[in-house]
C-alpha cells in the first residue's frame, strides 16, 4: 500500500487554497491541479508499504504526537520547485512556525528511520503543493501570475498527525485516513 505521513488542513484553508487555484487555472499552461480538500502538509512520504509496517508506524506516530504540540502558522505566498524558469510544483508557503514544522518532520524521518525507510536526502521545506506542472511550454502567463500574486495572509493551525493512504486513480488520487492523531 502506498502511505505518506501529513497534517491536514481545515476546511477555511482548504477554500483559501481553493481560490488561489481557481485564480490560476485562469491562466494558460498545462497543470495538474490538486482537489482543494486534498491539499495537506506532507511531513514524510513513505511510498509503497508493506502491511507488516502499519503497526510500527502507528504507534510511532503516536509517540511522536504526544511530544509536540499544535504549530501555528499563515499561508502567506505562492512560489514554484525548483525556480521560475522550469516549474514543476506549484506551492503555497508558510511564513511561521517553520522551525517547530521542520523539527516535527524531522522527528518523524527518523522514527520511520528506526522502522526502516530510507531517509529524505532533500531538506524539509514546509509547503502546500497547488498543482504539478505538466509541460513547460505555455507558461509565461502562469509564470508572470506567480511572480506578482499577492496573498492576503491566511491563520493555519497543524494539530493533528495523520497517516494516509493513497489510492491512485485516473481520476486523481483517493486519500484514506488509517490514523489520525492530536498533537499535545
Amino acid at each position: 500500500m502506498r502511505l505518506f505521513i501529513a497534517s491536514p488542513l481545515t476546511h477555511e484553508v482548504e477554500e483559501f487554497l481553493a481560490e488561489i487555484i481557481f485564480d490560476l487555472k485562469q491562466k494558460r499552461g498545462r497543470v495538474k491541479w490538486v482537489d482543494a480538500n486534498n491539499i495537506h502538509l506532507t511531513l514524510k512520504f513513505l511510498g509503497e508499504t508493506d502491511e507488516n509496517k502499519v503497526d510500527s508506524i502507528i504507534s510511532a506516530i503516536k509517540r511522536i504526537s504526544v511530544k509536540h504540540k499544535k504549530i501555528d502558522s499563515l499561508v502567506d505566498k505562492i512560489g514554484v520547485f525548483p525556480n521560475l524558469n522550469r516549474p514543476r510544483v506549484i506551492w503555497a508557503g508558510l511564513a511561521e512556525s517553520v522551525e517547530l514544522l521542520k523539527l516535527l518532520a524531522r522527528d518523524i524521518e527518523n522514527n520511520m528511520a528506526d522502522i526502516g525507510f530510507e531517509k529524505e536526502k532533500r531538506p524539509f521545506k514546509s509547503h502546500l503543493t497547488l498543482g504539478r506542472v505538466k509541460e513547460d511550454s505555455g507558461l509565461y502567463e502562469l509564470k508572470e501570475a506567480i511572480k506578482s500574486y499577492i496573498i492576503e495572509p491566511q491563520p493555519i493551525t497543524f494539530d493533528k498527525i495523520v497517516l494516509f493512504k493513497s489510492t491512485l486513480t485516473r481520476s486523481g488520487p483517493i486519500y484514506d485516513r488509517l490514523l489520525e492523531t492530536n498533537l499535545a
